[in-house]
């Protein structure tokens, strides 16, 4: 089965982890969510309180096939400021999985500590600056350094299902697509 980690900070953005641990539920991919720290409630930048499955001292070991990073600013800042964190980031692509960013954790995680230096990447776009390789694009997967990135909150729903079609395939981001009434045919999620 296909394994997901989202992992959650405070001050992470609520619509962006919610939507992405939704969507990849629904296709069937093994979600857990987990706290970089050892404390479990989360509070969001907008105030949503979630509780997490996991503290990160229990996934830290495990493997993924991706590693999702939701943005929100003060989340973006506690995911670049911890050092588990970034090698959890580091071990993920090495072992040859993909990681995933939004929002604001595309320009202060990865571009910050150069994880990955030639790959191209979207974000925030009033941070643009921040990126070597910026794609003006809504959600952009560099297949070959096997790193998402997207936008923002309102690209959250297009993230994710391009997580699923990279994962298990288009058909399956397709199906998600019209479970949730989105218009076929408007974006493609293939890789």
């Amino acid at each position: 089965m296909v394994k997901a980690l989202v992992l959650l900070s405070q001050g992470c953005e609520e619509t962006e982890a919610v939507t992405t641990i939704d969507l990849l539920t629904r296709a069937g991919i093994d979600v857990t969510y987990a706290s970089i720290t050892e404390e479990r409630e989360i509070k969001c930048s907008r105030g949503v309180v979630i509780l997490t499955q996991k503290t990160f001292s229990q996934v830290k070991e495990l493997s993924f096939d991706v590693v999702i990073l939701p943005g929100g600013l003060i989340g973006a800042e506690n995911f670049r400021d911890s050092v588990d964190v970034i090698e959890k980031l580091k071990r993920t692509h090495a072992e040859g999985n993909i990681v995933a960013a939004i929002c604001a954790s595309p320009a202060l995680v990865l571009q910050y500590h150069n994880l990955f230096p030639e790959a191209e990447m979207t974000g925030y776009p009033s941070r643009k600056q921040i990126f070597k390789n910026w794609k003006d694009e809504r959600v952009f997967y560099d297949e070959t350094h096997k790193v998402l990135t997207s936008q923002g909150p309102a690209t959250s729903i297009d993230f994710a299902l391009k997580i699923i079609a990279v994962l298990v395939g288009q058909a399956k981001a397709q199906e998600v697509a019209k479970d949730l009434i989105l218009p076929l045919g408007i974006n493609d999620y293939s890789h």
